[in-house]
């Protein structure tokens, strides 16, 4: 879990504020989000979302790595992508955001869609929030694929879910500070690097190039 939690702490301090400061702010200039439950509740239904997509990225890795073959290709793809993230997160390659404009734009359509001001609608706010197409969520879901465990990838995602809420309750405060969001993106593309090396060692052991890696009952690769 160790992962997921670094990846949520130091993602959100550059990715997260730059990305989610424009949602912070719009929900925050809403009477509805003066109670600070609503922020709560809004919180706990981003992290719902964030745990059904841990769910079912959790069993479909459960599923794949039971063909040694399959778990060497996606163990490769995924380490590409890491890779691209990891070169993302820090300018260098488009944000994969980017190309999810047209979906995004519908999600902020179903944002606004959302007027009454109760406190269960700041929960469908946040469900509608955890959808949101994010690189860093994308990121965290390819680590619990990488779980191979239904739970743990529900675990995964709780974990990264509420390791990004300091920095996005810090959202103003952080997003007029450039030197914390380039220290952050720095130290999530290393900790991206690392997962794709981690990934790509994975695919070469599941092709018998490389020996597995283990600590304990923990396999690395």
């Amino acid at each position: 879990m160790i992962a997921p939690l670094l990846l949520g702490l130091l993602g959100s301090l550059g990715h997260c504020v730059g990305m989610c400061s424009a949602i912070v702010i719009l929900f925050d200039r809403q009477p509805l989000f003066q109670n600070k439950l609503a922020w709560i509740l809004a919180h706990a239904g981003r992290i719902t979302s964030y745990i059904l997509l841990g769910l079912l990225f959790g069993l479909f890795g459960q599923t794949l790595w039971s063909f040694e073959r399959l778990q060497a290709i996606f163990s490769f793809l995924f380490a590409l992508l890491a890779f691209y993230m990891a070169s993302a997160f820090i300018g260098w390659t488009p944000s994969p955001e980017l190309i999810l404009t047209s979906l995004t734009q519908r999600w902020g359509r179903a944002i606004r869609a959302f007027r009454a001001a109760s406190l269960p609608t700041s929960y469908l706010l946040g469900l509608l929030w955890g959808f949101l197409p994010c690189g860093l969520v994308l990121t965290a879901l390819l680590t619990a694929m990488a779980s191979a465990n239904i739970l743990l990838g529900a675990l995964t995602m709780l974990v990264f879910g509420l390791a990004t809420i300091p920095s996005l309750f810090a959202v103003k405060w952080l997003a007029g500070r450039a030197l914390t969001r380039q220290w952050g993106r720095a130290l999530a593309s290393l900790a991206m690097m690392l997962f794709g090396f981690q990934f790509a060692m994975r695919g070469f052991a599941s092709l018998g190039m490389v020996g597995h890696f283990m600590v304990g009952s923990v396999m690395f690769w």
